[in-house]
């Protein structure tokens, strides 16, 4: 069960009310950097029964977001809008009627459509999720898109403790909640792992996925021979799951390590190389691998009709408690805080060090964390 704070709502009328906000948002799609403006959005002036009043604490910037700006994500709705679409909040004021109270902290669920990158928001309750107040601010703004991805792909997988799974993509947030959660259970991991410039910075993070939990590390680099070492062998031998967020080559070494006549499964659930998966004919016939989906959005939708969301409170009860165990953690390191007036220039300074990348960078670029 989540969390609530036990302080009872304050009288509507004892609060000034503000009727605009700051907000980042675009006018039509593009390219983040170029088209997203900070702005003034109207917020109503009057609570309904069940409504909420949240000041927005931080929101991160997730690759769905800048890929629904530029209008190339499924189901992004059409500008104008409010960029953003996780982040948590803090209740400020709140309908007689609203399933969360003054003090609260809230995250938004799927049914909320007005957009993270903002100060504050007047909504239905009914379109946040109340949450753990112990969980740090920059993981809870963080935590209903990666760790939930990452929770969901080993609950529904089915990999039992002293079995292994594959995981490309390792260094990403869900790759390192993958390692963090996976050993939490007892599961062996295999963490892939594209090499950097120099043996040092390649050694660099190699080890900061070890000290995230991965058993081995294999170099994810394309390759007709496979080099394992005695280590990658043992733990492949029990490999009977696979989470694929790269596609191309990296998704075909995965199906190389996935043992034959065992149930395997390769789930893929990202495609950063922007290459198909591409399956050799001997992984089915001779290995009998089964290759699925998974997307958060379907699962949450699904989730819905059939528990009224019941499902979704479990598993953010479950990450909360992961987080605030120790279970899981987001070093703060590994996010970099950002004003909201300064999106866009950090977006445009990350587009071009995407065009050239420094030749010494090892742990990768640190996540935008918007704090508000």
């Amino acid at each position: 069960m989540l969390a609530r704070c036990g302080r009872a709502a304050a009288p509507l009328a004892s609060l000034s009310r503000s009727i605009v906000t700051e907000a980042l948002a675009h006018d039509e799609r593009g390219r983040p950097e170029d088209v997203l403006r900070v702005r003034t959005v109207e917020l109503r002036e009057r609570l309904g029964e069940e409504d909420v009043r949240v000041r927005m604490l931080a929101a991160p910037v997730n690759p769905a977001d800048l890929n629904a700006i530029e209008g190339k994500y499924p189901g992004a709705r059409p500008p104008p809008r409010v960029a953003g679409g996780e982040g948590v909040g803090e209740v400020v004021e709140a309908g007689a009627r609203a399933r969360a109270r003054v003090g609260d902290r809230v995250v938004p669920n799927r049914s909320y459509d007005e957009g993270t990158w903002r100060r504050e928001v007047i909504a239905s309750s009914k379109m946040f999720d109340v949450i753990d107040r112990d969980v740090p601010v920059h993981e809870a703004a963080m935590m209903t898109v990666n760790p939930c991805t990452a929770w969901r792909l080993l609950e529904d997988s089915g990999a039992r403790e002293g079995e292994t799974v594959v995981v490309n993509a390792a260094t990403s947030g869900v790759g390192r909640a993958l390692l963090q959660l996976a050993r939490s259970r007892g599961i062996k991991t295999i963490a892939m792992c594209r090499p950097r410039a120099s043996a040092e910075a390649t050694e660099e993070i190699f080890e900061s996925l070890r000290a995230d939990g991965a058993d081995a590390v294999l170099a994810d680099a394309e390759t007709s021979r496979l080099r394992l070492d005695d280590r990658i062998r043992e733990l492949a031998s029990r490999a009977r799951f696979g989470f694929n967020a790269v596609g191309g080559y990296s998704a075909q070494t995965m199906l190389r390590l996935l043992q034959p006549d065992a149930s395997s499964v390769m789930f893929t659930y990202g495609g950063m190389s922007k290459q198909p998966v591409v399956a050799p004919t001997g992984a089915f016939i001779f290995k009998d691998i089964t290759l699925k989906g998974f997307w958060l959005t379907r699962w949450l939708e699904r989730d819905e009709l059939e528990t009224a969301g019941t499902g979704r409170l479990r598993m953010l009860a479950a990450v909360s408690n992961a987080i605030t165990s120790g279970v899981l953690s987001v070093p703060l390191r590994r996010v970099r805080d950002v004003p909201l007036r300064d999106v866009p220039s950090a977006l445009r300074a990350d587009a071009e060090e995407d065009v050239h990348p420094p030749s010494d960078r090892a742990i990768g670029r640190k996540k935008i964390l918007i704090r508000l």
